[in-house]
């Protein structure tokens, strides 16, 4: 077993490098979100404004079995 004295120290120890290691990842993320920020104000007006289209296309419905039963048997 470890002296009461020398614990305090081992769980000081741990809590600093888990503080350390969440600055250091949070750090990280800033860094990278900045460099982002940056590549988005370089970029040219019309590019940062273009808006997403969509082409919608109609389709027929397909009669289902439970709607219209007497039809599709009388086809067979």
């Amino acid at each position: 077993m470890m002296e009461s004295g020398t614990a305090i120290y081992v769980a000081v120890i741990v809590t600093l490098s888990v503080w350390i290691g969440i600055f250091v990842y949070l750090w990280r993320i800033d860094a990278q979100v900045r460099e982002l920020q940056r590549r988005l104000d370089r970029q040219p007006e019309h590019q940062q404004r273009s808006t997403p289209s969509a082409t919608l296309r109609v389709q027929q419905r397909v009669p289902s079995l439970e709607q219209q039963p007497e039809e599709l048997v009388e086809q067979g």
